[in-house]
């Protein structure tokens, strides 16, 4: 029981006040936990922080991580049904207006100067956290190797494209595996955002360097998207194939994907 209560209390403790505080709260009520008389009257644990807290720090990081948490969240939600009015605003016609792009950086940077500053980082590298970055890497190859095999044969993907009449969707006259690879570029967004905002919260309440997996989720998720929206448009430059367009594309994410690693190296140090 006390065990539990401790559990529960270093949450709330984590969560709401700074990690020096936190620590020195934490000890205390260790030592009071501990004593069969003076555990008996301890309150709720949300109800022993709460008075503890200094609301102006609380607030600032409140209003921080809703910034994140909605910079890789919106882009994420948007390649789903319910969000396709995010959809076309943040990544339908992204070359001349991307929105999107801009609002997966301001969330990365946001990240990184703010676990930099207030962060802390504690001995060894947490084991889950580079389990998650190869994850994140193998998506992000998978991005890169559905341009690079679309740019390599011109004719079929004429051919293709001259089949496609969906965005996204069920879609028997395309070629299953085009199609199953939109398909887990649309779907396999949303993922990448929430495991992006978990890294978020156990970078709050634990290792600082959790903020790596919110900067590389938020890459792979990103570069899924852009190439997501640009191998669903249905109207292409006249002067450009279909072949130089996807090259062009394979070119811009893999320098978003460089950024995301640059990022993702200062987040770990």
């Amino acid at each position: 029981m006390r065990q539990d209560y401790m559990a529960r209390l270093e949450r709330w403790a984590r969560w709401m006040l700074p990690r020096q505080e936190a620590d020195d709260v934490l000890g205390d009520y260790r030592d009071i936990a501990a004593d069969p008389e003076l555990g008996r009257e301890l309150g709720k644990p949300r109800e022993v922080i709460q008075p503890l807290v200094q609301k102006k720090q609380y607030r600032a990081w409140l209003a921080v991580f809703v910034v994140m948490a909605v910079c890789i969240l919106a882009p994420g939600l948007s390649s789903t049904a319910i969000g396709y009015p995010l959809w076309l605003l943040l990544f339908d016609g992204w070359v001349e207006r991307p929105y999107g792009a801009y609002l997966t950086g301001l969330g990365a940077a946001t990240a990184l100067v703010w676990f930099r500053w207030q962060g802390h980082k504690h001995g060894r590298l947490p084991r889950a956290i580079p389990i998650l970055l190869a994850v994140f890497l193998v998506c992000i190859g998978a991005v890169l190797l559905f341009c690079w095999t679309c740019s390599r044969d011109f004719d079929a993907f004429l051919e293709l494209w001259g089949r496609m009449k969906l965005w996204i969707g069920p879609n028997q006259d395309a070629p299953r595996s085009f199609h199953l690879s939109r398909l887990a570029m649309a779907y396999g967004s949303p993922i990448l955002a929430f495991l992006g905002v978990y890294g978020l919260v156990k970078a709050r309440m634990g290792d600082r360097r959790w903020a790596a997996v919110y900067v590389l989720a938020a890459t792979a998720m990103l570069t899924a998207l852009l190439v997501l929206d640009w191998s669903g448009r249905i109207y292409w430059p006249a002067d450009s194939a279909p072949e130089e367009l996807f090259r062009q594309m394979l070119l811009r994410c893999s320098g978003i994907a460089a950024v995301g690693l640059v990022g993702t190296g200062v987040a770990l140090l």
